[in-house]
Order: structure tokens, then sequence, then C-alpha cells
């Protein structure tokens, strides 16, 4: 049975820009092929759609779409900007309640999408040009008043809405801006302070007039420290402004309903051949459900895959794809779980030329190639060769998780067991506990990996029995004692042996 039987697989390898929805099919395509959570589906319909909608009173706001990249933001706001410029879109959507609670608002607007690049504008400059621009496109002759001459935008708006409705009496006008955060980053403090202030005043006018902004930032912007002197503005801004956040779950929907989708009889196939390794690891029975719809990637691939902080988020979903793409016309191997864990993303980070011009990274693959040639050189147990290459990958991502590189933090044999699906054919035939069994052999192939490479640039923390890479450990004097000792006759050892004990007992006879 080869991977391609068991999953309908739709590589998702382009970037999305907002500005691709400006083109009808293309915003048709956006549209249809966006999965949606039940956790977004519920953000949708009781957060956006009521927020943008003007037929019914009541206390409107902005909205600010959050997500890292590659969480699917980009693509999320040109669904909504898609919906709310062509009515006729809502049939694309896959859900029936979205599709109802988006009929308020589907076809109402006439919508400016844009983007902050490596731009000097201030905020108000840019948005302003932005909807003249827009405006003239139209045949809407308007111009805002400079700064200087008033003392708030609330009335400029009020008159550009007022000229925009002579031409579309029944419309509202939403605004689309995607990478607000970066751009605000780039801000002086007496800059940021003005945006912002220029921000909750658009923020307030979305309250009276069937004028709307949504805006894409990779993170809250309301708890990032960058910003924190500014925080009166913030908490003025974020009264304002409703927070729609692309939640990791998110990213693993996306993952399971599209580019790893099954029909019924595919996770059936897929439940049966998982099962009979269940019983091998913690979690894995309690997790059937999850690690079936992600077959064959393991859940928690994308788990540590967010907390790397050396790719964009959007790597993740590329990764994937090209290594699905791979694996399409192989056979499933029926002998192991078969599911690809994260220590696989390694091969990918360490060919990756641009990340070697980084200290850090650079550091951690050097080590990590390192330890690599000395088990395929000198592993004294060639059958679990392969486990130990796995564990080493897998430390060296997660190596690049822990923000500091040099923190003792790294797995336990029971972690990496779990997390990578370890499997050794043949440790069913140990006797004893599967899951007992297979943490022993782990923990056996972590030790020789140590005695391979004489304890270099490997650890454990003698505390939580964490094993992790340790990047300045050329010499590890215990292992070069313990090799010393294997090397002695016994007498020796039992003379010295018996020494210590003369010092630790302090006597001072003599035999």
């Amino acid at each position: 049975m080869k991977y391609s039987d068991q999953v309908q697989f739709d590589p998702i390898e382009t970037v999305i820009q907002l500005r691709d929805a400006d083109d009808l099919r293309a915003a048709k395509e956006l549209v249809a092929t966006y999965v949606i959570s039940e956790e977004m589906a519920e953000k949708l319909t009781a957060v956006v759609f009521p927020q943008l909608q003007f037929e019914r009173p009541t206390d409107n706001k902005g909205l600010l779409i959050v997500g890292n990249y590659g969480t699917g933001k980009s693509h999320l706001m040109a669904v909504i900007s898609g919906i709310a410029e062509h009515a006729d879109l809502v049939a694309a959507l896959h859900n029936p309640q979205i599709a109802k609670s988006a009929v308020p608002v589907a076809g109402r607007f006439k919508v400016v999408r844009t983007e902050l690049g490596s731009t000097t504008m201030d905020f108000r400059e840019f948005v302003c040009s932005q909807l003249e621009e827009a405006l003239s496109t139209w045949g809407i002759a308007y111009r805002f008043p400079p700064r200087d001459k008033i003392p708030n935008h609330k009335r400029a708006f009020e008159d550009m809405m007022a000229s925009f409705h002579e031409q579309h009496p029944d419309h509202g006008l939403l605004l689309v801006v995607d990478e607000l955060l970066d751009y605000l980053r780039t801000r002086s403090d007496h800059e940021l302070i003005l945006d912002l202030n220029f921000l909750r005043e658009i923020g307030e006018i979305c309250k009276d007039l069937r004028f709307r902004l949504m805006a894409g930032v990779q993170e809250a912007i309301f708890d990032s420290p960058r910003f924190q002197f500014a925080a009166d503005s913030l908490r003025r801004v974020k009264d304002r402004f409703e927070q729609v956040l692309i939640a990791r779950r998110d990213v693993k929907f996306v993952v399971a309903e599209r580019l790893l989708k099954k029909t019924a009889e595919q996770q059936a196939w897929v439940r049966e051949h998982l099962t009979p390794f269940a019983k091998f690891y913690g979690d894995l029975n309690e997790r059937m459900d999850e690690f079936v719809r992600l077959f064959p990637v393991h859940p928690d691939y994308i788990d540590v895959f967010e907390r790397v902080t050396v790719v964009e988020k959007r790597e993740i979903l590329k990764s994937l794809s090209s290594t699905m793409r791979k694996l399409l016309d192989k056979a499933v191997p029926e002998d192991t779980p078969a599911l690809i864990a994260y220590d696989s993303y390694w091969n990918v980070l360490r060919e990756n030329a641009a990340f070697r011009a980084v200290p850090d990274i650079r550091e951690v693959i050097r080590v990590s190639d390192i330890l690599e040639s000395r088990i395929q050189q000198a592993f004294s147990r060639p059958v679990y060769r392969k486990m130990a290459v796995q564990i080493i990958h897998a430390l060296s991502v997660h190596r690049l998780t822990t923000g500091d590189i040099e923190t003792p933090v790294g797995l336990t044999a029971q972690e990496l067991r779990d997390s990578l699906c370890l499997y050794q054919p043949g440790v069913e035939d140990l006797g004893g506990t599967p899951a007992e069994d297979l943490l022993t052999l782990v923990q056996t192939v972590l030790r020789e990996i140590s005695r391979t490479v004489n304890g270099q640039f490997i650890s454990k923390a003698a505390d939580t029995e964490q094993y992790y890479l340790d990047l300045k450990k050329d010499t590890d004097y215990d292992a070069l004692i313990n090799k010393r000792a294997e090397s002695l006759d016994p007498n020796p050892l039992d003379l010295a042996y018996f020494n210590a004990l003369v010092r630790i007992l302090e006597r001072s006879d003599h035999y």
C-alpha cells in the first residue's frame, strides 16, 4: 500500500499575497481552498462578520487578524475581504454555518487591499494616500486635509464617506492592511505614538460610519515588549479593536484537511495500521484521532516547528508538501509506525546556506555534524544506528527551540520515544511491557551515543534526565575516567578503591 493510497495530497507551496484577492477568479479560488477549523468558524460567526456588518446598529470596532508567518493570516484576510466584496463567493464556502453568518456582509463593501512594506511614510499618510488612490479609480474626487489643519480625523472620514455614498449609497468601505506590526516596529517612539493615536481614531470611526479597517499582524501588538513604553496609547487602541487569533490548532487543521485529507476508508486503514504500535508509546491511544488525521505526519512535528526560532512558520507547509511529494509513490512500511517526525526537518535546515551565516545556527550544525559522523563511523551497535541518527537530528532541531543554544534544556528518553515514535523491529519480542521495553532500548541507544563520542557535545541533566546538545563540551572528563578504568586490571582498581575509603573514613592506621 502506497502513501498516495492513504491521503488525498493537495500541496501547499505558494505564498499567498493579500492583493491576490483583487482578481475575482483568484478570490474565488482562495475562498474555495481555505479550510476552517471549528475554532476559527466560531470566531468568524461571533466576531468577524458581526463587526463588519452595518445594517444592525452596534458598537462596531476595527479587526486585527493575529498570526505568525505561515499560519494563513493573509489567506484569511483575502477570504473575508473577498466575501465582503463579492456576494456570490459565499457559495464557495464549505461550512453552511459560516455561509449563513456571512450573508449580512457579503457583497456589501467596496474593498481596498494594501500591504505595508519598507516605507518611511507615517501611518496616517499611508492610509490616506491609499484611500485617495482607490477613490480616484472609482471616480470619486476627495482629498484628506493636512494633519496640521484639523483637530482630529472623524470629520475628515465623515466627509470622505459622504462623497463615497454619493456613488455607492448601499455599500460600506473596507480597508485591509497587511504586515502592520513589521511597519510599527520600524517607527521611532514619537512616530509610534502618532501612529497608534491615528489607529485608535480609525477604530472609533468604525462605530459611527460604514467604514471598516482590518489589519494583519504577526503577533499581538498589545503583548509586544517593544511597545510597552506606549502602554496608555496601546490600551486605548485595544478598546477599539477586536483581535482574531490564528492558533496552532488551526495550522494542524489546515495540514489535516487540505494537505493530508483522508476519506473515511483511508482513515480506517491508517487507524488499523497504527493500532498495533500504540502500546509502545505513552499517549498514542489517547491521541489516536489526531494521529490518524495527520498521518503520516507526527502531530508533535508541528508543535516543535512552531518553537524553532530561526524559520518562518510558513515553512512548515512548504516543508511537509515537499516531504510528502517524495513519499507518495513509496510503500508504507508495515513493520514501523511510518510517521514523519520533526527530526526529518534537520536535513532541510542544515542544507539551507542562509542559516550558516547565523553564528548560533552554524555552531549547532557544526556540532551535530561531528556527532553524526562519529555515529556513522564508530557506533558499536550498527542495528541501532538509524535510531541513533534520528536522536541526534531531533536534539539538533530541539537545540534551536530554546532561545539560548547553551541552555541546559533538552528531551528525556521518554519524550524522544513518544515525540519521534522511535521504533525498532523485534522490540515486541522482549517479553516485558512494550512501552517500557522500547524506553529501555532508547535509553540504551542514548548511552551508546555518549560512549561512542566519548561524551563530547552531549549531556544529560542529572535532575531532569534530559539529554541535550552541549556545544561547549569538547571534553567529557567522566567519560575519559570510565574509559581509563575499563583498561585497568582489577587489583589496581581494588587498591585505589581501598585508598579512597581510607581517606573518606579518615583512618590513620595502615595495613
